[in-house]
């Protein structure tokens, strides 16, 4: 019986290293799901040429076994001798579901984008559809995505809703712990007449600069094509140097 008793005590012990190590897994904190960086950038001249131009941007993400969601805000606002020459606003934001053990997807996707240059006041989209993972690593993911919706300009010659079909490719790619490259490309073509379409690109450099504080250099480039712009041009190029603050 003596025996017995000790035995039970020793399985029991808080010094056995097993049960300490439970103690420890259970003490550790669940994993965030929600994750999002702030940037900004400022640039200008004064003297013989005044410019000023601002950019803000707010990106949140909040990614589970079963889902994603991702959505992107950006402002941009320019001036040349007090003369504004770029006012834009623009969210994207996508809800993704995810299939156990399987690289399909599928996406709800919509936007909002406002420009005071623009022939329209805000263009809103929203479009459904399936998205295939072709590569998935540690350091690289790459997707297709396909579906269809529809757009609808608000302040513009033509307030009809559109119906478009959807065709997307996103990359990212970390190069090390403190450098991330991304690339998307967006393709949309009016349903109604294949030679109406919409094309956006973007690319981005992050940078790590301080560790501690989550803070980073991002580089980017933004190209867009309307190929009905009536009456203004129909290509748009943004490029920007900011800081970016992840939180």
């Amino acid at each position: 019986m003596a025996d017995l008793a000790a035995e039970q005590q020793a399985v029991a012990s808080p010094e056995d290293p097993a049960i300490d190590l439970a103690v420890e897994v259970e003490s550790e904190p669940p994993p965030k799901p929600w994750e999002g960086s702030f940037e900004l950038g400022l640039d200008g001249s004064e003297g013989n040429t005044e410019t000023f131009n601002f950019r803000c941007g707010l990106d949140m993400k909040r990614a589970t076994r079963r889902n994603v969601f991702d959505m992107d805000l950006d402002y941009r606002k320019k001036t040349n001798r007090f003369v504004e020459t770029a006012n834009r606003a623009f969210l994207d934001w996508r809800y993704e579901r995810l299939f156990r053990d399987s690289p399909w997807t599928s996406f709800v996707h919509g936007t909002v984008d406002y420009d005071e240059f623009q022939a329209f006041d805000v263009r809103a989209t929203i479009d459904i559809g399936l998205g295939y993972q072709l590569i998935k690593t540690k350091a690289t993911s790459f997707a297709a995505r396909f579906g269809s919706g529809c757009s609808h300009e608000i302040g513009g010659p033509d307030d009809t809703w559109v119906p478009e079909a959807v065709f997307g490719l996103d990359f990212e790619h970390r190069v090390s712990d403190r450098h991330k490259f991304t690339a998307s490309a967006e393709y949309t073509p009016d349903m109604t007449g294949w030679e109406d379409f919409r094309l956006k690109s973007k690319a981005s450099w992050e940078a790590l600069i301080d560790k501690e504080m989550n803070l980073s250099l991002k580089l980017s480039v933004l190209e867009r094509h309307d190929s009905t712009p009536h009456g203004v041009k129909p290509n748009d190029l943004d490029y920007s140097a900011v800081l970016l603050w992840k939180f």
